[in-house]
């Protein structure tokens, strides 16, 4: 297939990201954990024991990646911040440190704004950089953003490097967790931005250059050199002599697919745009309207186009469809029963934007956005258990 005709995301569809364009959530993939979530998978009974726990494994590896993988079974959703909703109901000194840090939203919104094309991606000096990073959620959203442009060929960590400074004590183990929990490479400044007072500076590194792997936490000593490339005018604290990094893999890769954002200069009032590189229904499906006395297939999708709402349907058995609805069937490895119901979330939106009538023309179904995240597709078609009927 001509990527340039079929524009896949494979790499969002991977299970280590699985937040792919929208978030389509399926039981058992929360959003966010809960406390008793992370006080289960730590062993704790309280706060104090979770955070002495999560600064008892920093500088062990083998418990750390442990602790990771453990996380990981219960939400391998690592595209939004994992611990910020915990540190801020639980954690966050509000009052004497305004610890209110920034929603996934505005977030999300950043990391696509600052999106750049590879060149001037490459000429930088960091692929993101947050001076008051707090738990690292608007670093996370630039990973996870920089990630979504490429292929699992064109994806390589070496090629990125994060910078997040924060200056309260209570955060910073939070902070390298959600860094290193993703298999980043970043530096993590303990101090004041302002006035370059640092207690440490950690590296985190992610030796194997494997995008399924963890990283390792380093701490770079208190060496002059260190001093004038974090701008450390003081150091606060003794050097903490911590390296786990030893033999560094550095891997090959496809050059970048990135893109900077495109700006329309000239913008219409109620126009509505569309990412060239979004997948679109027309992509992975053949759409007609639908012809009289044809027999279309179990599984194919409907979707109402005269005197329309959005209506959407399913055929549980084969059979002739009425011509004032378009018969959508998917390719041969999306199922049915998941377009099904991902289409009765979008089409409705779609039709908001595009219909200037009772009526939305057949080509505008095959505009409507569309993502495909595996483990939702595998979710729904174990939840379907040969229940698709017809339903609107």
């Amino acid at each position: 297939m001509n990527r340039n005709d079929q524009q896949w995301n494979i790499w969002a569809a991977l299970p280590l990201g699985a937040r792919v364009g929208q978030n389509f959530k399926v039981k058992g993939d929360p959003v966010e954990l809960t406390y008793k979530q992370f006080y289960e998978i730590t062993g704790s009974t309280q706060h104090a024991e979770f955070e002495r726990y999560l600064k008892d494994v920093l500088f062990d590896p083998t418990e750390r990646n442990k602790f990771y993988a453990r996380l990981n079974e219960v939400n391998h959703n690592l595209g939004i911040d994992t611990f910020k909703p915990y540190f801020e109901l639980y954690a966050a000194e509000r009052k004497s440190h305004q610890q209110d840090y920034t929603p996934d939203s505005v977030a999300n919104l950043l990391a696509l704004l600052t999106r750049s094309d590879a060149g001037v991606f490459e000429s930088s000096k960091y692929s993101g950089y947050d001076p008051t990073a707090g738990t690292g959620s608007l670093i996370i959203q630039k990973w996870h953003d920089d990630r979504a442009q490429e292929t699992p060929w064109s994806y390589a960590p070496h090629r990125y490097l994060y910078r997040a400074d924060e200056l309260a004590d209570n955060v910073i183990p939070y902070l390298i967790h959600n860094l290193a929990f993703r298999g980043m490479n970043a530096l993590v400044v303990h101090g004041d931005v302002l006035e370059g007072r640092v207690k440490q500076v950690y590296f985190i590194q992610n030796s194997n250059d494997d995008f399924m792997a963890y990283s390792d936490v380093n701490v770079m000593p208190h060496s002059d050199d260190c001093a004038r490339e974090f701008g450390v005018t003081e150091w606060l604290e003794d050097e903490i002599k911590h390296i786990e990094s030893q033999k560094v893999v550095w891997r090959r890769a496809l050059p970048m697919k990135r893109k900077a954002l495109e700006v329309n200069p000239d913008p219409k009032p109620g126009a509505w745009s569309v990412d060239p590189d979004r997948l679109l229904l027309k992509h992975v499906a053949v759409i007609e309207r639908a012809k009289k006395g044809k027999d279309y297939p179990a599984g194919t999708v409907v979707v109402q186009l005269s005197a329309t709402k959005g209506q959407v349907g399913l055929l549980k058995s084969s059979g002739e469809i009425a011509s004032h609805y378009a018969a959508i069937n998917m390719i041969e490895f999306i199922d049915p029963y998941f377009a099904w119901m991902y289409l009765q979330r979008e089409i409705p939106k779609h039709f908001r934007r595009v219909q200037e009538g009772l009526n939305v023309p057949l080509e505008e179904i095959g505009n409507c956005p569309f993502s495909f995240p595996i483990e939702a597709m595998i979710a729904l078609q174990e939840a379907a258990n040969g229940q698709l009927e017809m339903v609107f």
